[in-house]
């Protein structure tokens, strides 16, 4: 009998058992019986192993920040008034309206630090949600793609993870600051200047009518853009951690591709006997 269909005899066995992700023996999680290894509690230490390497390399200085595939960007309601501020129509538009230079970097700076500093507390919750998962099919998980176990990870986990690190993401809001502002202070003060645009655009006065039809004349898609602007409705605790989340997520499956891929990284003898096959195919 091939091999791989013994595997997958062994995954179907366990299906259903919930089993730890504790570290045991490669003898304990040998079934003599039936000569298989617990493809499903090898899939769990990959993605365990993928979580604390993402807590630790997004927790560092600039973890988020300084790279672009995780780096966290301004929501669209700041988008737009960036896009506003840079044109010439745009800027008659915000002095008329009297509002103060809006820093867009300050923000970014502030949400991809926030992400930072939760990052770190974000290994023991995924520890927990993968601990608790009972891995349907596991077989096909591990012959799928390079993905697969992050990706069902994220769909059978994503909505509690965002509940409970939310909470972790929106708590050090007023612990990270620059210049002195912290992330709330900065997001208070672009809803301030947001919506002087808001109420400035929806004025009758002719002064508004003027300035909404030059930008208008010189920009009909950035008008459009500003005509359709209401009251911010972001949630910036949640959308902090959605992105602060996805991030995490890219990190893992990183990391669950160089276990696939790359022997080396293979650190027990679990990993090394289960993700092995691979090879021979």
């Amino acid at each position: 009998m091939k091999l791989k269909s013994v595997l997958r005899r062994g995954a179907l066995a366990t299906l259903g058992l919930g089993m730890s992700i504790a570290m045991t023996s490669c003898e304990e999680l040998f079934n003599s019986e039936t000569g298989t290894f617990d493809t499903s509690a090898a899939l769990k230490e990959a993605l365990n192993i993928g979580a604390q390497t993402a807590a630790i390399k997004l927790g560092e200085d600039g973890g988020y920040l300084n790279d672009a595939a995780v780096k966290i960007g301004v929501p669209d309601e700041v988008s737009t008034v960036v896009e506003l501020a840079g044109t010439e129509a745009g800027q008659t538009i915000l002095t008329l309206i009297g509002a103060e230079v809006f820093n867009e970097g300050e923000l970014i700076q502030l949400m991809n630090k926030a992400a930072e500093k939760a990052a770190p507390q974000s290994a023991a919750i995924f520890a927990d949600a993968i601990l608790g998962m009972t891995i349907q099919d596991a077989d096909n998980i591990l012959f799928g793609a390079q993905n697969a176990a992050t990706e069902y990870l994220r769909a059978t986990t994503y909505s509690g993870l965002t509940v409970v690190f939310g909470e972790v993401v929106t708590g050090v809001f007023d612990q990270v600051s620059v210049g002195g502002k912290t992330l709330n202070d900065a997001w208070a003060g672009f809803t301030q200047y947001y919506n002087k645009v808001i109420d400035f655009k929806e004025r009758q006065d002719l002064k508004a009518l003027a300035a909404m039809l030059a930008l208008k004349a010189v920009n009909a898609e950035l008008y459009h853009k500003v005509a359709a602007m209401d009251r911010v409705n972001t949630n910036l605790g949640e959308y902090v951690t959605g992105k602060a989340l996805d991030g995490l997520f890219v990190k893992v499956e990183e990391k669950e591709k160089g276990i696939r891929t790359d022997v080396s990284q293979r650190t027990s003898d679990l990993l090394r006997k289960v993700f092995g096959q691979l090879d021979e195919q």
